[in-house]
């Protein structure tokens, strides 16, 4: 069973989700085209981020280089109808502002993340371990993994 992780004043990581951008928000079916921020929103993605946003400090990451991040902020807006900042703090840990969603490169304190490449690591290494060895080819028979 899993613990709820409700929003609390002294915790600010639990006032706040993480959302991937790329395949977990927005479709690249075309490739990393030079960065560019061209597909279109994933089935869902926006009535869930609107939900999530109603309720907790919501963050978008991604690891696209800064420079893409305010085309990044364009998107969620165009498509959510959402405010969104492009976070200019470095050293920032946590976002709790409600009503704007940030757009990060940074891995903030959060209630939880969504991504389309996440393992759940829910404290044993045993039964995880494998599961990111299929992942990344480890579990190859010749042992080497693919390029």
């Amino acid at each position: 069973m899993r613990r709820v992780i409700a929003p609390s004043p002294d915790s600010p990581s639990s006032q706040a989700v993480g959302v991937d951008f790329d395949e977990t928000l927005m479709l690249v079916d075309r490739g990393w085209m030079d960065g560019q921020v061209y597909g279109e929103p994933i089935p869902g993605a926006i009535e869930a981020l609107r939900l999530l946003a109603a309720h907790r400090a919501v963050f978008v990451y991604t690891a696209r280089h800064r420079r893409f991040h305010e085309a990044v902020a364009r998107w969620v807006t165009r498509h959510s109808g959402l405010a969104t900042r492009v976070n200019d703090d470095p050293d920032r840990a946590y976002w709790t502002e409600r009503g704007e969603i940030l757009v990060t490169n940074l891995k903030l304190g959060a209630a939880c993340y969504i991504c389309d490449k996440a393992v759940h690591f829910d404290g044993d290494w045993t039964g995880t371990l494998p599961i990111v060895t299929r992942a990344i080819g480890l579990d190859r028979a010749d042992g080497r993994v693919p390029a």
